[in-house]
Parts: C-alpha cells; sequence; structure tokens
C-alpha cells in the first residue's frame, strides 16, 4: 500500500509554503518543517496518514491524526513561533510522532475542569497515546507521541 499523497500548506496569500509529495513503505521516517499557522495541523494529519498507510498501520491512522493536531494547535497557540517540524518515524513496534517548535517553555498538562471548553489537548494525548513527552532540541523542544503498532 502506498503512502503517496499531495498535501500542500499556504500562507494567508495563497503562496504555497511546503508540499509533500511521499511516504514510502521503505522510508523510516519523513520530517516537515511548516509555518506555525493553524492551517499546518491538516498538512500535519496528512502526512502523518500516508505514513501510516505506507507502513501497514491504517488501524492508528485516526487516534495519530487526532493528537497530532493537537500537538500543532498548541504549538501555534502557545509557543510565539514562526515554524515548526513534525517528525513522523517508524519504530520497531511503534510508530512515533513529534511536533518541534522554538519555545522552551515546557507544555502544561493542567487538570481538566469539566465545564472547560479547551485545554483537553495533552489530557488526549497522554490517554490516547501509549506514551509521550518532551525533548529539548537545539532552538527548542519535540513534544511527542508514541502509538503502539498492534493497537487495535
Amino acid at each position: 500500500m502506498s503512502g503517496s499523497i499531495a498535501a500542500t500548506s499556504a500562507d494567508s496569500s495563497g503562496a504555497v509554503l511546503v508540499e509533500v509529495q511521499a511516504v514510502g513503505p521503505g522510508d523510516l521516517g519523513c520530517l516537515l518543517e511548516l509555518p506555525c499557522l493553524p492551517e499546518s495541523a491538516g498538512t500535519a494529519r496528512k502526512l502523518v496518514a500516508a505514513a501510516v498507510a505506507a507502513w501497514s498501520a491504517e488501524q492508528l491512522r485516526e487516534v495519530a491524526e487526532l493528537l497530532v493536531t493537537e500537538l500543532v494547535a498548541n504549538a501555534v497557540k502557545h509557543t510565539g513561533c514562526t515554524r515548526i517540524a513534525v517528525s513522523v518515524e517508524r519504530q520497531a513496534a511503534a510508530v512515533w510522532v513529534g511536533v518541534r517548535d522554538s519555545s522552551g517553555e515546557l507544555p502544561c498538562h493542567l487538570p481538566l475542569a469539566h465545564e472547560a471548553e479547551s485545554g483537553y489537548g495533552l489530557g488526549l494525548v497522554a490517554t490516547l497515546s501509549s506514551r509521550w513527552g518532551v525533548a529539548w532540541a537545539p532552538f527548542g523542544k519535540w513534544v511527542w507521541f508514541e502509538l503502539r503498532m498492534g493497537r487495535s
């Protein structure tokens, strides 16, 4: 099964900033830099969907798309960055997905109030992923999650 896609991310003027062509079955990972804009979540979802399709891990698609959307949204809303990076890696028994931003601030995983209209992102990541965390990187951090391949 191919993980081919044609996804674009454009700025407010409509200029194409990035285009994703394909993720192949033999690829062990892919990295995509995107503008730190809400519209980049759609491109990140397409990248993740293409990767899990190429790696015969379609059962992870919906959860992976949801969680990468949450991480991109957090980076856009809370970091003040201009660019983000999205990485998807195939590991022996899992798919690893990370979003890098330029902020040195740790993300906040707050207790949720039932009446809250937002703030559920990291709670979803913690609940639906096999593991998640933060890794420091030069000029920022990665917020990441793993999904086990055998998950149904």
